[in-house]
């Protein structure tokens, strides 16, 4: 009872903050990166690009109404939509707008900018090759986005976010993920497939209902875990137990045995991540659930 109690006032307390923040807003804003854009902008380093688990660099950026960058080139970036509505802009061609959900790739060295529309905040998670080098002799089309080519961006309702099952970030199969490895059915969907500018292994979506939970087990090639909804747990054998919120990233290492899964007071979603998409994994038992 104890232990529900805390859980709770633990969801209160986190609800609490995130209202006090922008509640459309599920990741933490990171720093102030404002300098480098017109308006104000936030960068949140998710993932930083390492050799262990070989995934490349992915950040959270937060633009505020009306913010957007530059013309500017980079290395190979693949764009989710993460909250409210933003632009992407290749040089030379239409304007798409971006909900939350959608994927857009980069190529390598194509001049376009980024930002978000007049009346939305916009955040977005960007993958990218932060190592790459513009080849000798690309002359891309750099500077400023003047004031009549922001201006000049219009699209139509056709192109704007209809989703109505809104509880969660991202969208989710309806059909229950039914499996003995977990002790209640979960939800799924492919955030990022295998084909993506960035060269990041698959992005999956898991839903945990109130009280979901997987067996111990490990993976080959280790594993990463965003949370994106709700309030997890996650823990390494012999380790402490760990409440996960939005914007807690977990990097657990090849061959350590681990489980996650919901509070019993609170749904639970995260991203999972295989490295190299190797999904080589060894169930174990359950573990004792810190509610029962």
């Amino acid at each position: 009872m104890i232990k529900r109690l805390v859980t709770f006032l633990l969801i209160v307390l986190m609800f609490s903050a995130v209202e006090a923040n922008d509640k459309n807003l599920p990741f933490p804003l990171g720093a102030n990166i404002s300098d480098r854009f017109v308006g104000t902008v936030h960068r949140n380093d998710l993932i930083n690009a390492e050799d262990i688990h070989k995934l490349p660099q992915s950040n959270v950026i937060t633009f505020e109404p009306g913010s957007y960058s530059g013309w500017h080139v980079h290395g190979a970036m693949t764009v989710i939509g993460v909250a409210g509505t933003g632009i992407y802009q290749e040089w030379g061609k239409p304007a798409v707008l971006i909900n939350p959900g959608d994927v857009v790739n980069i190529p390598a060295g194509v001049s376009h900018f980024h930002g978000a529309t007049k009346n939305s905040r916009f955040q977005q998670i960007v993958i990218y090759d932060k190592n790459w080098k513009a080849p000798e002799g690309l002359a891309p089309h750099v500077g400023s986005v003047t004031d009549e080519e922001y201006d000049g961006i219009k699209f139509t309702d056709a192109e704007k976010n209809s989703r109505t099952d809104t509880e969660f970030i991202f969208s989710y199969s309806s059909t229950p993920f039914d499996s003995p490895n977990f002790n209640k059915p979960v939800y799924l969907s492919k955030i990022l497939g295998k084909e993506n500018a960035a060269n990041s292994p698959e992005w999956i979506y898991v839903v945990f209902p109130q009280g979901t939970y997987n067996r111990w087990h490990s993976h080959k090639t280790g594993q990463l875990l965003i949370a994106t909804d709700g309030i997890g747990y996650h823990q390494v054998k012999g380790g402490k137990l760990e409440i996960l919120y939005p914007g807690d990233v977990v990097f657990c290492q090849p061959g350590v045995v681990h489980w996650h899964g919901s509070t019993a007071d609170s749904k639970f979603a995260h991203i999972a991540i295989s490295p190299q998409d190797n999904h080589d994994v060894t169930w174990y038992d359950f573990p004792n659930y810190p509610n029962e």
